[in-house]
């Protein structure tokens, strides 16, 4: 009867333990990263559909990101409000708008106003986008 060395079983064993790990963690790195945000069915079916196309890989893109930010100023834009450029901190990030109210005759009533303009833009360009976008790793 013939011995084998038990040293090289281990070697072979400890060698094919990390062929396997580096191939494991390889796969793992080569996958795209998803987002960490959830969204329910409603909201992502219901999503408006530059949103949706965003969405659909459950990865946000920097252009996708900053494509949501340009169409959500447009909108304010178009609503009368003066936002700044998009990206103020950043690739990928927000904008700022200033808003005036001290010729408004009623300023709370101004700021509602706005606020619900921004809402809506947001709701329409950029709101689910942006959580995605936020929450990747």
């Amino acid at each position: 009867m013939t011995r084998r060395p038990r040293t090289l079983t281990v070697v072979a064993g400890a060698l094919l333990a990390l062929a396997l790990a580096y191939l494991a963690l390889s796969m793992v790195l080569a996958r795209p990263q998803v987002t960490g945000a959830s969204f329910s069915a409603a909201e992502v079916g219901t999503a408006p559909e530059a949103q949706r196309r965003a969405l659909a890989d459950g990865v946000v893109t920097l252009p996708e990101m900053v494509a949501a930010w340009k169409a959500d100023r447009a909108c304010l834009q178009a609503a009368g409000y003066d936002p700044g450029p998009a990206g103020v901190d950043g690739p990928g990030t927000g904008f700022e708008v200033e808003v005036d109210y001290s010729d408004e005759a009623d300023p709370e009533a101004a700021d509602q106003t706005f606020q619900q303009a921004h809402r809506e833009c947001a709701d329409e360009h950029s709101a689910l986008v942006a959580r995605a976008f936020a929450t990747q790793p």
